[in-house]
């Protein structure tokens, strides 16, 4: 009889404490809350971060309840503050030098942010025990590089060609870090890639090759530069293009052996129409006959822009100049 007594007064003792546990808990007070702040919008890489503000204590009025689930959540509240959509920001000035990007954001000016996020945790905001959020940036030294294709291979299939120069987006690279560093770095290429049985225009997105990160704390613009392959079929086309002599003075009589060559290029094939043996020109040195040379080299020295020049046969002449 007498542990059934026992019993009944614990269990009434226990409803009692949880009713009054509830009844606290239902009950608003005032808290302190910890939310994170999180900056965003600014070039890291460009800029050091000489000081962030990580963190606000708010002041808050909540139910013991509400106050109990927020502090079981996993990560806390977090303030973002997109640096892009913010006023710009101010220099500081230290000796007459301007040494840093300076800007600060009024927590009152993020009032509504606050309220509307507390809001849906069912937490009231009252305020905060800070009365602005700072961010600092100090600017990194910076140099521009043109990206260097040399690791890029590009094999066509048969028949198909470049047909013009590649297009490089972005076309310059900027590097940021210690001034003393950059001023090691000559270039910046791209890591080896080659593209085989290329058959059409198109863009490729090729990593650059970031061995300058051993030269110290340096950072990139871009990771990758995309590149823009014009391709077209081409057609083989042969004409006999005479050959002239560049430079000459014309106080002596030339004879050439042969006096025309055959040109073989490669024309694209919707070009074809437009390319004529006119077009062309072929030529020798007279420097090369005062050199006393017995055979004349030829080179192509002119012809259309986007035409392939395949082979000129022959390569060399012989001459007789007559007095």
């Amino acid at each position: 009889m007498r542990g059934r007594q026992v019993r009944s007064f614990l269990v009434i003792l226990g409803i009692t404490a949880l009713v009054w546990l509830a009844m606290a808990l239902s009950e608003s007070h005032e808290y302190s809350l910890p939310v994170k702040v999180r900056f965003s919008g600014y070039d890291a890489k460009r800029y050091v971060v000489v000081h962030i503000d990580t963190s606000l204590i708010l002041k808050v009025e909540a139910t013991g309840f509400n106050a109990l689930f927020y502090s079981l959540r996993r990560e806390p509240m977090t303030v973002q503050l997109d640096m892009n959509s913010e006023a710009v920001y101010r220099y500081a000035h230290r000796r007459g030098e301007v040494t840093d990007l300076y800007r600060s954001v009024a927590v009152n000016d993020l009032s509504s942010q606050i309220s509307s996020q507390l809001y849906s945790l069912g937490i009231h905001y009252g305020g905060s025990a800070k009365d602005s959020l700072q961010l600092v940036l100090n600017e990194r030294a910076s140099r521009t590089y043109i990206p260097d294709l040399e690791a890029l291979r590009i094999n066509f299939s048969d028949g198909y060609g470049l047909y013009g120069e590649p297009q490089v987006t972005p076309g310059v690279v900027t590097l940021y870090g210690p001034r003393d560093v950059l001023d090691t770095i000559d270039r910046i290429g791209v890591k080896p890639v080659v593209l085989n049985k290329v058959l059409q225009s198109g863009t490729f997105i090729v990593s650059l090759d970031a061995t300058w990160r051993q030269a110290g704390d340096v950072y990139s613009s871009v990771d990758a530069i995309s590149v823009y392959i014009p391709v077209k079929r081409f057609i083989e086309r042969r004409f006999s293009v005479p050959v002239t002599v560049a430079g000459d003075d014309s106080t002596h009589d030339l004879r050439l052996y042969p006096d025309h060559v055959e040109l073989n290029v490669w024309v694209a094939q919707d070009e074809l129409a437009t390319v004529s043996a006119d077009r062309f020109t072929v030529s020798a040195s007279y420097d090369d006959i005062r050199s006393g040379l017995q055979r004349l080299k030829l080179c192509v020295s002119r012809f259309p822009r986007n035409v392939r020049i395949r082979s000129v046969n022959p390569s060399e002449i012989e001459y007789v100049v007559i007095k």
